[in-house]
């Protein structure tokens, strides 16, 4: 039954991709007014997505919280873009080397991704000003500032401040979110990161009935007169902070769930014994 509903999502999810590719195609073409519909468009195309492979979203906070600016998040791998995008209309910033994916370099290839190349200082600062640009022109930007993905297991990597460049000496706010999801059936994390395969690790997501993700809506903030440096670190620590405060009430509920499992089973156990 795994391997039949993995081949038949993938047959979905071909379908669903080859519409939404041509959707955004036709359109790419044109200025910022474009740019603006694509990002429309990805909310439309993550959307869809995560109907098919059934992941569940629930929102803690405010999805309103902001209308332009830079949206901050921790980073556990490539399902976070799908959850994010579903619940934001951005344009994305994507490392260079996500161009070369399966499905979702292709679509971001269409969709007038801002491709982060750090290979030299002149590629990065011209990224800065692209990122300025968007936010000016009203589109928000999402970017994952731990630089790469984890397991979450030891709270958030350090921030690379780069990307807080962008705001600085502007009133456009960022705003800081928390993502979370929750073990599946066979209690693999959903994370990819580290020396996982990207294929065998989509794979086995394809075939989980259901997975569940939560959302933390943090409060916008302002850059003020604080170095990019100094920003990275600010936000850093709130988000690590709001993060073990999470991981902790979770870590809670479990216990609380536990004895009343085991309470449960001991007294179907006493029934089937009368």
């Amino acid at each position: 039954m795994t391997l039949l509903l993995k081949i038949s999502r993938i047959l979905v999810l071909s379908v669903w991709m080859l519409i939404i590719w041509a959707y955004t195609f036709c359109l790419h073409f044109g200025g910022w007014q474009a740019i603006k519909r694509i990002s429309l468009c990805a909310s439309l195309w993550a959307r869809g997505i995560i109907r098919i492979i059934n992941l569940k979203i629930k929102v803690h906070g405010d999805l309103a919280a902001m209308e332009q600016g830079l949206i901050v998040s921790n980073h556990m791998g490539y399902l976070d873009i799908l959850v994010h995008a579903s619940l934001f209309p951005i344009r994305f910033a994507s490392k260079i080397q996500v161009r070369k994916w399966p499905l979702l370099g292709w679509y971001l290839s269409v969709s007038r991704s801002i491709w982060v190349d750090r290979s030299s200082k002149q590629k990065s600062k011209q990224t800065l000003g692209e990122f300025k640009d968007t936010m000016f022109h009203g589109i928000s930007l999402l970017v994952y500032p731990e630089g790469t993905s984890s397991s979450g297991e030891q709270g958030m990597l350090p921030f690379k401040s780069t990307p807080f460049e962008s705001v600085i000496g502007t009133e456009l706010p960022i705003l800081p979110i928390i993502t979370r999801y929750k073990l599946p059936e066979d209690g693999k994390p959903l994370a990819w990161y580290g020396n996982d395969m990207l294929l065998p690790n989509i794979w086995r997501i394809l075939g989980y009935r259901k997975m569940e993700v939560e959302v933390y809506i943090l409060p916008p903030i302002h850059a003020g007169t604080r170095s990019r440096k100094e920003l990275a670190q600010d936000i850093h620590k709130i988000m690590e902070r709001e993060y073990h405060k999470v991981v902790e009430a979770e870590r809670n509920a479990s216990k609380q769930t536990a004895p009343a499992a085991k309470k449960t089973k001991f007294n179907r156990q006493k029934i089937m014994t009368i």
